[in-house]
């Protein structure tokens, strides 16, 4: 079909951040993923959550070919805000403009 694309991405990996990704294969791959389940998601508040999100999509977003989506499956131990304020953001920020 003539599709490229690397999934699942996790930020926290060598050679997986969002910046060297698009910086070495931008335009010409897709991704899925960047959201990572071991970070703010997890772990930190409903705001840390959402300028993760926002940051990973302003990056990601410049060659186009994201698609938004967490590393991995969400824990079930994942606070319910963070969830939210995770679609939230893609919902906020997730359009190229």
């Amino acid at each position: 079909m003539g599709v490229n694309a690397v999934d699942t991405l996790q930020p926290e990996a060598t050679n997986m951040s969002p910046e060297y990704l698009t910086e070495k294969f931008g335009g010409r791959l897709s991704f899925r993923g960047c959201i990572s389940t071991a970070g703010p998601l997890a772990y930190g508040t409903a705001d840390e959550t959402r300028e993760c999100c926002r940051k990973t999509l302003e990056i990601m977003m410049k060659k186009r070919g994201y698609h938004f989506a967490p590393t991995h499956q969400i824990q079930d131990n994942t606070p319910v805000r963070n969830v939210i304020a995770m679609y939230q953001a893609v919902h906020d920020f997730g359009i190229y403009k």
